[in-house]
Formats: structure tokens, sequence, C-alpha cells
């Protein structure tokens, strides 16, 4: 690089390589607008709706505050993005026709890249968004102005049948839910009540229904083993009395064996009065714990019947709901402004590829001059003489060139 030692060596390098200079950007500036006019026009229009929040999208079917308008869209653009639809879009306009070799996958490709459903929310965020935008722009970008426009026009009225499609599923779905649910609770009612009537079968004796004079039996039952024990008492005495003298003569025999049956009548009823008293104090602790289970069933059938009649309500709304939505379906979208065909195309990048064609052919031809010095690294000053060999010429003798050479 000591050829290039100064601004005036590179200047004088750039005038020796002018024609290999000059050559390389015209051939490149020529390329490079080759490849700039060869792209082709890309034409966008645009369709514009009016939404409002359908009254079936707004509460879903669990009461969870219905559909978001940011997921709402998401949907609408994947049911309206799928294979089979795009397929029906490419063979109703008759596109790629000029390129029958693309495969079908690459065309679906192209095509959902060129459609874009955007929501005019003025700087708002609404993906999980409760108030609706108010504006749905559809827009096409095709190679033809007419094509982009009856694109933007066919998928703005895909929309307004898909939204009527969603609706109708919608609503659907939340009266199925409602009446499955209403169902559900009913047929458990009916086995709380089966069960609840089986075990007040079972448990009849026991139930305070039932066990209501329980004390005052309890206090007759009391008051009677009372009485039967003095007379034991009494029997008993007579009898060890009796039993005592010896012998005993047939009228005291006769008593003696009267006193006996008395004993053994009394000494029977005490024992089955015994065993009542026991009966029925067991039976207290059984009452209670039939009673709690009841009680139990009772609870069981307020809370299903508050759950029957919270979805019997949401069932009338939700018919409500379905009968405003299919009076009111074409209010709540509205084709405000169809595409028109636009009069200019999209910005397709040409200006750059100039630019960008223009300076890399600049590029290319500084760098071919400087590889040509490189190769011929000749000393032409003695600018150069003295930072080469450290020498400075006494005398610089200038290249004379001779009439034939000047011509």
């Amino acid at each position: 690089m000591g050829s290039l030692g100064s601004i005036s060596d590179i200047i004088s390098m750039l005038w020796r390589r002018r024609w290999i200079i000059s050559t390389t950007v015209l051939a490149g500036g020529a390329l490079s607008y080759h490849l700039a006019v060869s792209q082709p026009h890309s034409y966008a229009a645009s369709a514009v709706l009016q939404i409002e929040t359908p009254r079936s999208l707004a509460e879903g079917p669990r009461g969870n505050g219905g559909i978001a308008a940011g997921y709402w869209l998401q949907l609408v653009q994947a049911r309206l993005m799928v294979r089979d639809n795009i397929l029906a879009l490419i063979d109703k306009y008759d596109l790629f026709s000029d390129t029958p070799e693309m495969s079908e996958a690459l065309k679906v490709d192209i095509v959902r890249s060129a459609f874009r459903i955007d929501p005019v929310t003025g700087g708002q965020y609404y993906a999980n968004a409760e108030q609706w935008p108010g504006v749905l722009r559809v827009t096409a970008t095709m190679p033809t102005a007419k094509l982009a426009a009856d694109m933007a026009n066919e998928m703005a009225e895909s929309v307004l049948q898909l939204n009527s499609t969603t609706q109708t599923e919608r609503v659907q779905e939340t009266l199925e839910f409602y009446s499955r649910e209403e169902a559900r609770i009913a047929r458990q009612i009916d086995q709380v009540e089966s069960e609840m009537a089986a075990f007040r079968n079972e448990n009849l004796d026991v139930l305070p229904t039932t066990l209501d004079n329980r004390p005052t039996e309890m206090r007759t039952i009391d008051t009677e083993l009372n009485k039967i024990s003095g007379d034991l008492l009494q029997a008993r005495s007579q009898y060890d009395e009796l039993m005592s003298r010896n012998p005993l003569s047939t009228v005291e025999q006769r008593s003696a064996a009267q006193l006996k049956g008395q004993i053994d009548v009394l000494e029977t009823r005490q024992k089955q009065l015994q065993d009542r008293m026991a009966e029925i104090r067991a039976s207290g602790q059984r009452s209670v714990n039939a009673e709690a289970q009841m009680e139990a069933y009772q609870r069981r059938l307020v809370q299903l019947r508050e759950q029957q009649a919270e979805m019997s309500g949401r069932r009338a709304a939700a018919e409500t709901a379905q009968r405003l939505d299919a009076e009111q379906q074409n209010e709540q979208f509205i084709l405000l402004e169809s595409a028109q065909e636009p009069d200019y195309p999209l910005s397709s990048g040409r200006k750059k590829t100039m630019v960008f064609g223009l300076g890399a052919s600049m590029g290319l031809a500084l760098v071919l001059a400087l590889l040509m010095e490189l190769l011929k690294p000749v000393v032409r000053s003695a600018g150069q003489m003295e930072r080469t060999s450290g020498l400075r010429p006494v005398v610089t003798i200038p290249e004379v060139r001779n009439e034939h050479q000047r011509q």
C-alpha cells in the first residue's frame, strides 16, 4: 500500500482505473435497474365493519364473562384461514394459474399472509378487554388492484357469515349447557329424595315424630317400677315369714304358694319394664344420629333446589338473549365501507433496490481498482520513492510522449 500514501495518490489511482470503475458501476446500475423493474407491484384494499358486543358472546355458558375481544378476533382469523377456505378462494379467483407447479401448501401460506384482520382500536389493546372495538378492518394485499378489492370484500362477507354462525353456535352451546345442568340437578334431587325416603322407612321407630312420647313413657315406667319394687319387698317379707314356720298348716302352705306366684309375676313384670327402659335409653342415641342424617338430607335438598332455580333462570335468560340476537343480528355487524380498487400500488422497494445496487456496484469497482494496484505495485512519484526506499530523488524526469502517443 506504499503507492497510496496520500490523497493525491488515491485520486491518481482513481483516474488511472476510471475505465474499470465506470464499467463496473454502469453494469451494476443496469443490473439493479433490471431487478427493481422486475419486482411486481402490490395493491392493498380494505373493507371496514362496524361491530358491537353480541349478547350471546358477552356471557359464557358458565358465567365466566364471555369471550374477550382479542380471543374472538383470533377465533375469527383461525376459522377463516383454514386450509379448505383458502383453497376455495384460490379456485374461485383462479390464483396462481401462471404457476401450476407451485405446491398447495405454499399457495395457502402466500394467501394467508396476504390477509389481515385488525381492530381499529385507537391505541387500546383488546387482548383481554371486555369492551369490544367499534370498527374492524379487513385488508387484502394482492398483485392487482381489482383482485385486492374483490378479495377484501370476499373476506369481509366471510366475517359477517362467520359472526352469524359463531353466535348461533355460542347460543346453542349455552342453552345445551344450562339444560344439561338443570337435568343433572333434577336427577340429583330425585336421588336424594329416594335416599331420604328409604332412610325414613328404615329408622321410623327412632325418628323424632315417633319418639315424641318417650319422656312420658319413661316417667310411667319409672313409677310402675317403684310400685313393683314395693310390692316385691312386701311379698318377699310375707313369704319369708311363712317359710320360717315349720311345719306349715294347709292354709299357710296355700298362702305361701300364692305369695310365690305373686313374687314371680312381679319379677317378670319388673324385668319387662327394665328392658323397655334400657331400649328407650338406647334409642335416644340412635334418634340423635337419625335426626342429624335427616337434617343433612334436608340441607342437600335446599342447596340442589337453589341450584336448580339458578340454572332455570340462566336458561331463560339465554333463551331471551337468543331471541334478541336473532332479531338484532344484522345490527351488530354492519359493512360500513366495502373495499375499493386502490389507485396506487404499495411501495415495492424499487428505490431501495436501485440505491443498494448502485452502492454495491461502487464498492465493487473500488475493490477491483485497489486489487489492480496491489497486483502491479509501480512507483509513480518522488513521494512514493521517498516513502518506499527512504531516499529523496535528486531529479524527477517526467514522462514525455511523442506525437504518436499523444494522438
